[in-house]
């Protein structure tokens, strides 16, 4: 009797994690455009703009200072008075870190910041951008929401918290993409992010075709995401000498390339 009570809590716990697996396994897809008044930093901890003088700012012309200064203003009027950009680019040609994280170079949790820091995102091209799950850092170190999917037009930015779980929509077919991100604390926090300020990285190798084995890292990343960022945030943090234990561990992840450029 005893063996059939066990089996049948394990037979219960097995449907449990097959439908946990099949309703997290969904994700959903919103056009940036549609959305864009719908998204909210207080409601979803992120918000969407867009302008076409975006583009300019990932143009080498004239018109670069001025449409970066305009991005500057428009965001800072979406949060409270006391931020500022930190002195840091991160611009990414033709490739996506399609893996679910959250920023752990910038997060509030791991800085012990006064207040949340954001990322700014800038898009020139159309297409597919950029994956979030609502509200996600507000359930830190889990996510308890689902999968969104954005697609838009070049000139998109989104504005979101770091500790928000999101990744890069994958470049399938190699398209020529370009992206630029930007960090935004409160003035009292930057000397807590100060390993930040003076990056200015960019990111242009040979793209590589999205397969179904990456396909497979996308989804571990979100169903694993809580080891992930927190248990192996130190590899995430900094890129470690090669020949190391760090290092050789870096090593065997081809996405952590994209976290480990300060």
């Amino acid at each position: 009797m005893k063996y059939k009570i066990k089996n049948i809590y394990f037979l219960f716990f097995c449907v449990l994690i097959v439908l946990y697996v099949l309703y997290y396994w969904i994700e959903f897809d919103e056009d940036a455009m549609m959305v864009i008044h719908d998204r909210t930093i207080e409601n979803d901890g992120y918000c969407i703009l867009y302008n076409e003088k975006y583009n300019d700012i990932l143009d080498n012309t004239y018109n670069k200072t001025d449409s970066l200064n305009f991005l500057k203003k428009n965001v800072l009027q979406e949060l409270i008075d006391g931020y500022v950009f930190i002195d840091y680019s991160y611009e990414i040609k033709n490739n996506s870190l399609y893996t679910f994280h959250r920023d752990v170079t910038s997060s509030q949790y791991i800085y012990n910041t006064d207040f949340p820091v954001y990322t700014c995102i800038v898009y020139k091209y159309d297409g597919e951008l950029l994956s979030l799950c609502p509200n996600s850092h507000r359930t830190y170190p889990f996510v308890c929401s689902r999968i969104i999917n954005y697609s838009g037009k070049s000139g998109t930015c989104f504005l979101f918290n770091c500790d928000v779980l999101h990744a890069g929509m994958p470049n399938i077919y190699c398209k020529d993409k370009s992206i630029i991100q930007y960090k935004i604390c409160h003035k009292d926090d930057l000397s807590k992010l100060k390993h930040l300020t003076g990056i200015k990285q960019k990111y242009n190798k040979e793209c590589i075709p999205f397969t179904g084995y990456n396909y497979f890292q996308r989804k571990f990343s979100y169903f694993f995401e809580m080891p992930i960022n927190t248990f192996f945030s130190p590899v995430l943090e900094k890129k470690y000498e090669e020949g190391s234990f760090m290092g050789t561990l870096q090593s065997y992840f081809n996405t952590l390339s994209f976290y480990n450029n300060n």
